[in-house]
C-alpha cells in the first residue's frame, strides 16, 4: 500500500503542449480486474500559465478505449463522468489546472511494469500533447 501511494505522489517529467504554454504535472495509472478486458484509471493533471482558456476535446490511448472522464483527479472517485469537450481556465493569478481521470476499458494485459504507455490529449488551441505513463499498481493477479 506504501508503495502504491508513493507511486501516485511521484511526479513525471514535464510534458509541456506544442502550441501554448499548457505542461502535464502529475500522472497516476492504476490497472484493475481480474481476467482480460482489464480497466485502466489515468490521471494526468494539466497545468495552465497562459493567458487564455483552452478545451480538452480528444483523448485516446493505445491500450484501450477512453469511456468516461472525471476532473476530481481522484483515480478512485465515484464522481459522476463529464462529458468532452472540458475547459481548462485560464489563471487568475496562479496557474489553472485540470485534473482529468480517464477510465479505459478493454485492455488484453493488466501488466504495464516494464512497457508503460501513453495517453494523448487534443486541446482545441494547444494541439495534442502525448504523454509517457507508467503503472502504478498492478492488476490483481488472475
Amino acid at each position: 500500500m506504501i508503495e502504491l501511494l508513493l507511486a501516485l505522489t511521484a511526479a513525471p517529467a514535464v510534458q509541456e503542449a506544442p502550441a501554448a504554454p499548457l505542461r502535464v504535472v502529475n500522472t497516476a495509472f492504476i490497472v484493475s480486474g481480474t481476467t482480460a478486458r482489464f480497466e485502466a484509471n489515468i490521471r494526468v493533471v494539466v497545468q495552465n500559465t497562459g493567458t487564455e482558456a483552452d478545451q480538452l476535446v480528444a483523448v485516446s490511448t493505445p491500450i484501450g478505449e477512453a469511456l468516461e472522464f472525471r476532473t476530481d483527479g481522484n483515480v478512485f472517485s465515484s464522481q459522476a463522468p463529464v462529458a468532452l469537450p472540458i475547459t481548462l481556465p485560464p489563471p487568475d493569478g496562479e496557474p489553472s489546472y485540470l485534473p482529468l481521470v480517464v477510465r479505459a476499458t478493454g485492455l488484453e494485459r493488466g501488466d504495464y511494469w516494464s512497457t508503460g504507455s501513453t495517453i494523448t490529449l487534443r486541446f482545441a488551441r494547444a494541439g495534442e500533447m502525448t504523454v509517457p505513463l507508467s503503472q502504478a499498481s498492478p492488476a490483481p493477479a488472475r
